[in-house]
């Protein structure tokens, strides 16, 4: 009960003894004796790591997968590798937690090809067989890799449209001009403009984030009526920007309809040829900079499109990933001095218990019993680096 409340509702270590003894409070003998916080993250670890071991036994040669893999979450210097194992064919849904399990998780420092390579080959070969394809981002180390050891690798759908938006619009001076006016209006957040603010622009894998701008910049457009002539005045640089507004909003409505078909119903021969057929009745008859972008996104699809054997359907986005990443970013120590510990143990016990019919049929118990505290001490020493807070503890005990 403690183990799912953590993993499956999201509650604190520190609530979950409470919401026990609320529990044991509403209905009397429900719960067993309620453990200390420790105690819930120490059968958090055990849980997660015996999930590790089972999907890490070897398979028979006969099962296909796909693996997705990304190196992410930089925390005091040190880089998580993780890959996760799905079926190679597409479920016909954008993928979700229940759909893929964890491979391998490794953090580091200074990831390069060689390290990357080593991974991938050190599960192909406790797996038995080659994946049937591979999908990451666009990091050069990650296509070197997945080159090298000549596996089939797509790259990932949103990222590749990202990078194609910053090849034709990051140098450009009108996009530029825009972005600057757009940094100086956020300096309203103190004033009476405030709710009119707009979004901040993240700087890492901004261009992938950049229609929350154009959103807000539409919506500037199509509602100057409602504005007072003071507001009018100090947004007018949307308005002479208008152009570059519309033009990125057809883009915007664009990318959303590509990635929602092949996120939803995968990559095929089918839905390359919609998606190049959208691409030429929509977005050919556009300006200079939308044509070069088109051009792009149509090499971008034969390139996927010729990865293909026959009628295979297969997944091209990394979403699951960085979604997975999201969810222990949540959870993991507020103190980036930690690094990474074994908490990162949650990440395969998370996916294991997604859904509530997966925590129904979820045995604690079993896994609890397959591994032991040394367990958890060895798997850190052979996958994660020293806590960095130890450094310090060290360096300011010596000083004082």
């Amino acid at each position: 009960f403690a183990v799912l409340l953590y993993a499956f509702a999201g509650i604190s270590s520190h609530q979950v003894p409470k919401v026990m003894q609320l529990a044991e409070l509403l209905w009397n003998g429900i719960t067993d004796d309620i453990p200390s916080h420790v105690t819930v993250l120490d059968w958090v670890e055990k849980c997660g790591l015996s999930i590790t071991k089972g999907c890490m036994k070897r398979k028979t040669a006969e099962e296909a997968y796909s693996i997705i893999f990304d190196n992410s979450i930089t925390v005091c210097g040190q880089d998580l590798h993780l890959e996760l194992k799905a079926s190679s064919e597409h479920p016909g849904h954008s993928l979700k937690h229940a759909d893929v399990s964890v491979l391998r998780m490794k953090a580091g420092k200074g990831w390069n090809t060689e390290m990357i390579k080593g991974q991938l080959e050190q599960t192909i070969k406790e797996e038995g067989r080659k994946p049937d394809y591979v999908v990451s981002d666009n990091g050069q180390i990650m296509c070197i890799a997945s080159e090298t050891l000549g596996l089939t690798h797509h790259k990932d759908i949103s990222h590749s449209f990202g990078v194609f938006l910053e090849n034709v619009y990051s140098k450009d001076p009108e996009f530029a001009d825009f972005i600057a006016k757009k940094g100086y209006a956020r300096k309203f957040s103190h004033t009476a403009m405030a709710p009119l603010m707009p979004p901040r622009r993240r700087e890492y894998a901004r261009f992938m984030n950049v229609f929350d701008t154009v959103h807000w910049a539409k919506a500037i457009l199509e509602n100057e009526h409602l504005l007072s002539s003071h507001e009018r005045y100090m947004l007018s640089f949307v308005r002479s920007h208008a152009s570059l507004v519309e033009e990125l909003d057809d883009v915007m409505h664009a990318y959303e309809y590509m990635e929602q078909l092949c996120k939803q119903y995968g990559l095929s021969h089918k839905t390359a040829s919609e998606c190049r057929r959208y691409i030429n009745q929509n977005l050919m008859t556009k300006g200079d900079r939308v044509r070069r972008l088109t051009n792009m996104l149509i090499a971008y699809f034969n390139r996927e499109e010729a990865l293909l054997d026959g009628d295979e359907v297969h997944n091209i986005t990394s979403d699951i990933i960085e979604s997975t990443f999201g969810c222990f970013k949540a959870r993991m120590s507020p103190n980036k001095n930690n690094g990474y510990t074994p908490l990162v143990l949650l990440i395969p016990l998370s996916l294991k218990v997604s859904t509530i019919d997966d925590c129904r049929n979820f045995n604690v118990s079993h896994l609890l019993a397959r591994t032991t505290i040394t367990d958890i001490k060895k798997w850190r020493g052979d996958n994660l680096l020293p806590n960095p807070s130890i450094k310090r503890m060290n360096v300011v005990k010596n000083i004082a």
